[in-house]
């Protein structure tokens, strides 16, 4: 099967080819451009991870050192014990204000004593949800916080100030917070050193902190810085990333997310758990919501930090970006570059170009089989000219061996129809005048433009010839027939007439009877009565046998009378004294049956062994080869009064379907052969002439809208041809009126066309045909305005 396949004309091809060898070179150009822009990208971003560790390390540190140093300073004022007098320690709070004036991410510093005195000093600027909660307007910068005890009770006064630290209003409620209690102030008093907490969410507002303390020296007093860690999320916001990156710092002990360059919760748990992961997983890419990121994973390990790590995806594509840019760049000039080309080159392909289409053109008058057309083609291209030079001799070989083949091959075609039509001295016509009427019903169509002949048409030599092949070949199936069974001329014939074999037991029944007569003379019965006893006796024998030969030409349609009589002549015997199971072959004796081999023998009978089976070809592999119908059960039925009792004909239903076969066969045959494309046509063409326009015909039961024109007209070529033929043997030839009458009845019936029909009689082909193959007396006149449909 041939394989549709794209195909480039040769200017396409040549343009194709430069543009591909281009475009390797650009390729691989490109791909060169993009794997070392991978490894500067790589570098980079190892260089921006770098970049970034040591930096934020370096934040980090500074933030320890800043709170170590001053706190450890703080520790050494001997103000501490006096921090909460009212307004009377300008000292302390001064220091609290410079320090936290430094740096904008302390959120507050504060002293815890031993009989439970607090003081503090809280940033308000370094949240605005700190105002809120204090309800404090802008002019107010700082907020003083004391708890002391007084009669037993805890008094908390908060004093807010302004940036020149005046006082701007006072508050006072009672409290239960007691510092000695806490965390930050419990191990402060164990350590002899600086103590930092594990970062905890403040309060008073949604940040994340950290708590400093120390122990002042020889005293239970202790020193408290509190740091907002929402200033490293600052941090880490400000610094100058590729855009779309994210930077995490993650406390893995913890299993906490401190801080962040992009909007999080912080109690994000599946981000918490995705971070631990990479950690864990020493992953270097993530894919986050369809996009790709490079991840870099750094531990934060230091002097004042452990077990936190800077954790940073940087994403793929912006890395990538401006090399894709220079690499699209690239491209661009690439493409440019072939568009100024592809002019060029196509005016310069012209040269190749117009010789190659103008042998195209030569090689498709050769597949067109238009040999005496093709001609030489010039060319400056020498290899070129050569080859034109050889395609038109080329047409010409080719054209020879097509002739000659097409010779031999239509030779073998009408050797093939005359060896079926020898086959039978009977039928020897048939295979020779069917495409005589078949060419000359196609022909008339094909001249006619309107109803169902507008698109058919005869258009060239080989149409013809597929149509011509179709009709001498649309009884091969013949061949596989027995000559027997095509030239049954009476019921009990085989391979000869078997009516005398059955005239022999008459005449031995006769002789039986006459032998009676003289053994009963010898008896010295009456003469007389014997004589008149035996001529009745003998002329009844006569009578039927006489009535059996008659039956046995098959001229009448059987009565039911006359089958009965048969079965009554069946019930005469006659008595064998032979083995008839001697001199036979071996298939003979295989249908050989215990009930035939009986001494009194039935004058005419139906035995056992007349039936013979069939072996192949059963229904069910008759219907898978897309055939319907009934296959009868057996290959052949001998019996003699089954033969004999056929109604119509000398067929047995049989023989009948032995002789429908025939086509069955043709359309199995004419399947095999490999018709090249001009004749594809021709198994249907041939093999749907016993067809109806009903789906009453053998053997596939197609209709009208399943069969072809030249399929419908042979059709009616065939049933014409074996209406008016005048060598069959089993009927008298039919005159052209009685021959056009049964025609219009089966046009009628829908058995063929009525449009073909009546073509055939206005195109005066019937009478045509007639005056040159049929017999004078068959000749009579027609009146086809009977048969006409006159609307």
């Amino acid at each position: 099967m041939k394989i549709n396949r794209f195909q480039f004309n040769i200017r396409t091809t040549i343009l194709s080819t430069f543009f591909v060898i281009i475009g390797l070179l650009a390729v691989v150009s490109l791909a060169l451009q993009y794997y070392f822009s991978t490894e500067l990208a790589n570098k980079a971003v190892n260089n921006t991870v770098k970049y970034l560790s040591d930096k934020t390390l370096s934040k980090l540190n500074s933030i320890d050192k800043f709170s170590f140093e001053h706190i450890s300073l703080l520790t050494l004022s001997s103000s501490l014990e006096d921090a909460t007098l009212k307004r009377k320690n300008k000292d302390m709070l001064q220091k609290f204000v410079t320090i936290m004036s430094h740096q904008d991410y302390i959120y507050a510093m504060y002293v815890g004593q031993e009989n439970g005195d607090f003081y503090e000093v809280i940033n308000l600027n370094i949240d605005p949800s700190l105002r809120i909660k204090y309800k404090s307007p802008q002019d107010e910068r700082w907020l003083v916080v004391k708890i002391i005890t007084q009669n037993n009770k805890r008094i908390k006064i908060q004093e807010y100030l302004d940036s020149s630290l005046r006082l701007k209003r006072t508050e006072t409620v009672l409290t239960s917070y007691n510092p000695v209690k806490r965390p930050w102030y419990k191990k402060a008093l164990q350590s002899q050193n600086m103590i930092k907490t594990d970062p905890y969410m403040f309060s008073n507002f949604d940040s994340l902190g950290v708590t400093y303390s120390q122990k002042a020296t020889n005293t239970n007093t202790v020193v408290s810085m509190d740091i907002s860690l929402g200033s490293i999320t600052h941090f880490l916001q400000k610094q100058e990333l590729i855009k779309g990156s994210k930077l995490y710092i993650y406390n893995k002990k913890h299993n906490q997310l401190i801080a962040s360059n992009s909007n999080f919760e912080k109690t994000n748990t599946t981000l918490s758990m995705t971070l631990k992961n990479l950690i864990e997983s020493d992953t270097k890419s993530l894919e986050v919501s369809n996009k790709n990121y490079f991840v870099s994973v750094v531990d934060l390990k230091s002097k004042y930090v452990s077990d936190e790590f800077l954790i940073l995806l940087l994403p793929e594509e912006e890395i990538m970006k401006p090399y894709i840019e220079k690499i699209t760049l690239s491209i661009y000039a690439n493409v440019i570059l072939l568009l100024i080309m592809m002019p060029i080159i196509w005016y310069t392909s012209k040269i190749i170009i117009n010789p190659i289409k103008s042998l195209e053109e030569e090689n498709y008058k050769i597949k067109n089989r238009n040999f005496n057309k093709v001609v030489s083609v010039d060319s400056h291209i020498k290899e070129l000219d050569s080859l034109s030079n050889s395609m038109v001799s080329m047409s010409h070989s080719i054209e020879d061996y097509e002739i000659a083949q097409g010779k031999l091959m239509d030779s073998i075609i009408e050797l093939i129809a005359s060896a079926i039509d020898a086959k039978s001295e009977y039928t020897a016509g048939h295979g020779k005048r069917v495409p005589i009427i078949t060419m000359m019903i196609a022909e008339k169509a094909s001249e006619i433009d309107t109803g169902i002949f507008k698109d058919f048409s005869l258009k060239d030599d080989e149409a013809e010839r597929e149509l011509k092949i179709a009709a001498l070949l649309h009884d091969c199936g013949k061949i596989t027939t027995p000559e027997y069974v095509v030239d049954k001329a009476t019921k009990l014939e085989t391979i000869y007439n078997r009516i005398h074999e059955i005239r022999t037991r008459f005449e031995v029944v006769h002789r039986d009877l006459e032998i009676l007569y003289y053994k009963k003379l010898q008896n010295s019965e009456d003469k007389e009565a014997l004589l008149s006893w035996l001529e009745k006796e003998q002329s009844s024998l006569q009578d039927d046998f006489e009535f059996i030969a008659n039956c046995n030409i098959g001229g009448e349609f059987m009565s039911d009378e006359y089958i009965e009589r048969i079965q009554r002549i069946a019930n005469i015997t006659w008595t064998k004294n032979f083995d008839d199971t001697l001199g036979l072959s071996q298939n003979e004796r295989e249908r050989l049956s215990p009930e035939d081999d009986t001494k009194v023998q039935s004058l005419i009978a139906d035995k056992q062994n007349h039936i013979i089976k069939r072996t192949r070809y059963f229904q069910e592999e008759y219907e898978s080869d897309g055939f319907k119908g009934e296959v009868p059960s057996n290959l052949y039925n001998l019996g003699e009064v089954y033969n004999l009792s056929v109604k119509k004909g000398t067929l047995t239903e049989e023989e009948r379907f032995k002789i429908n076969e025939h086509i069955i066969m043709t359309i199995k045959m004419l399947d095999q052969l490999p018709f090249p494309e001009q004749l594809k046509n021709v198994p249907e063409f041939a093999g749907a002439h016993h067809e109806t326009l009903i789906g009453t015909g053998y053997p596939k039961q197609l209709t009208k809208e399943q069969m072809s024109i030249p399929a419908r007209i042979m059709a009616v070529a065939d049933i014409f041809e074996a209406l008016t033929a005048s060598d069959r043997p089993y009927k008298e030839p039919k005159k052209l009126s009685e021959s056009i009458k049964i025609l219009s009845s089966m046009a009628k019936d829908q058995h063929i066309d009525k449009d073909i029909f009546e073509l055939f009689l206005t195109s005066g082909v019937y009478k045509e045909y007639g005056e040159k193959f049929l017999q004078p007396d068959q000749i009579d006149e027609v009146d086809i305005s009977k048969y006409i449909n006159k609307n």
